[in-house]
C-alpha cells in the first residue's frame, strides 16, 4: 500500500473542494449545487493563509488536512515567531482509508511544516470520539474555547 502526503497548491484546487466536499457530506450530509466551484475559488483566493495537505493512497484521494495561520501577535518581551499559531480546522480521513496512517500522515506533514514556519503552537477543536486519534498524536487539552455564536443580520 502506497500512502503520499502532498501539500496542496494552485494546480490542487478541485482535489480540495472535492475531499471537503465529502467531509461535509460524511459530517452532517451538507450538500450544494455548485459548490465545488465556489469551495475551489475560495481555497484559491485564501490558500496563503489556509495551509492544506491531501492525502493519496493507492492511487484514489484518502483524505485532508486545513489549517488556517493568523497572524502573530506580540507581546512583551516575546519574540513575534513564538507567538505566532496554526489552527488546524479540519482533518477528514475518507471511510475507506481510516486506520491505515492516513490521519496521522497528514498532521505529521503539517507538524513539519508548523515546525520550519517557526509556528509556535498547533491548536485544533476535537470531533466527539477523535480525541484517542490526538491524544496518541500527542495534543493535550488545554484552556477551554468558548464561542459565541453570531445570527446574521436581518434584511
Amino acid at each position: 500500500m502506497s500512502l503520499r502526503i502532498v501539500r496542496a497548491g494552485p494546480g490542487d484546487a478541485f482535489i480540495v473542494a472535492a475531499l471537503s466536499l465529502q467531509f461535509a457530506i460524511a459530517t452532517d450530509g451538507s450538500r450544494e449545487d455548485g459548490y465545488l466551484d465556489r469551495a475551489a475559488e475560495h481555497w484559491v483566493r485564501h490558500r496563503a493563509q489556509l495551509p492544506t495537505w491531501f492525502a493519496e493512497r493507492d492511487g484514489a484521494h484518502a483524505g485532508l488536512l486545513q489549517a488556517s495561520s493568523p497572524p502573530p501577535t506580540t507581546w512583551p518581551g516575546v519574540p513575534d515567531a513564538a507567538r505566532s499559531e496554526l489552527w488546524i480546522r479540519s482533518v477528514f480521513v475518507s471511510p475507506g482509508h481510516r486506520g491505515a496512517g492516513v490521519g496521522a500522515a497528514l498532521l505529521s506533514a503539517c507538524e513539519v511544516w508548523a515546525q520550519g514556519a517557526g509556528i509556535g503552537v498547533i491548536r485544533l477543536r476535537s470531533e466527539a470520539g477523535a480525541e484517542q486519534f490526538y491524544d496518541r498524536a500527542g495534543y493535550a487539552p488545554a484552556r477551554e474555547v468558548l464561542e459565541k455564536r453570531l445570527h446574521p443580520p436581518s434584511p
